[in-house]
C-alpha cells in the first residue's frame, strides 16, 4: 500500500489517523499536507461508542459558535 494509498482510506473513513500514521510513518501535520496534495478532506469523526453523544453535542456547539462568529 502507498502513502497515497492510505491517505485515501483514511478519507474515506476505512482506517483511522492512528491506523495510518503507523502505516505510513508519517505525523498528522504531514497527513493533512498529503490530504491537501491529494484533495481531500479529513473525515468526519465517528460518533459511536461510549463518548458519542458527548462528541456529538460538542460538535453542535462548536458549529453554533462558527455561525454566530460570521
Amino acid at each position: 500500500m502507498t502513502i497515497d494509498d492510505a491517505l485515501r482510506a483514511y478519507a474515506s473513513g476505512y482506517s483511522s489517523a492512528k491506523e495510518t500514521k503507523d502505516r505510513t510513518g508519517r505525523d498528522y501535520t504531514q497527513l493533512l499536507d498529503g490530504l491537501g496534495r491529494l484533495n481531500l478532506r479529513v473525515p468526519p469523526p465517528a460518533f459511536d461508542g461510549p463518548d458519542g453523544e458527548a462528541l456529538r453535542e460538542s460538535a453542535a456547539r462548536f458549529t453554533a459558535f462558527l455561525k454566530q462568529a460570521r
